[in-house]
């Protein structure tokens, strides 16, 4: 064997070894990186802050009870418009659910929110509203505090859940 086929094996047998470490690295990080994930449904990386995906107006688009779709009845008592924002005169983050129900009464829910356990729960708290009757379905109304586990939060899309009364409630906003 001549030296440039001795020399050829070496360089193939040392590009080998690079590719050999590179795809371990490869699967350590994803190992790695899944475990930190901190929502069962995404995202596996954000560049905004947990508060930074929450603000803004959403829709709410899905609303099951013990895994029923449920979001004609969530519409008959209340609106499916929900603004987050920070309030600056009294320094808290609030919750606006607005809109019309399914009878075309306009109704309005005040509530303030926090969120907690490393960003993975949203505390939110009722304050009461303006609704011209009487306006709540399950976890949603007057003093009631449901703590919701944060499934999915992204800009555009948030899933949560709670129990409420021995029911499971799962909403989605868009």
């Amino acid at each position: 064997m001549d030296i440039a086929g001795v020399c050829g094996k070496a360089i193939t047998m040392g590009k080998f070894k690079i590719m050999k470490k590179v795809i371990f690295l490869f699967i350590i990080l994803a190992a790695i990186t899944e475990g930190c994930k901190k929502y069962p449904e995404g995202p596996w990386i954000s560049f905004h802050s947990a508060k930074d995906r929450l603000f803004g107006t959403h829709t709410l688009t899905k609303y099951t009870v013990n895994g029923v779709d449920s979001l004609s009845l969530f519409n008959d008592s209340m609106p499916n418009n929900f603004y987050f924002y920070y309030e600056d005169v009294y320094s808290k983050n609030v919750l606006i659910i607005s809109g019309y129900r399914n009878d075309g009464k306009g109704c309005i829910i005040n509530c303030t929110w926090e969120l907690s356990a490393n960003n993975t729960i949203l505390n939110i708290t009722s304050s009461g509203g303006n609704s011209g009757g009487t306006v709540g379905t399950g976890p949603f109304g007057n003093n009631i505090k449901p703590s919701w586990a944060i499934l999915k939060l992204k800009k555009t899309d948030i899933v949560m859940k709670t129990t409420y009364n021995g029911k499971e409630y799962l909403i989605e906003l868009e």
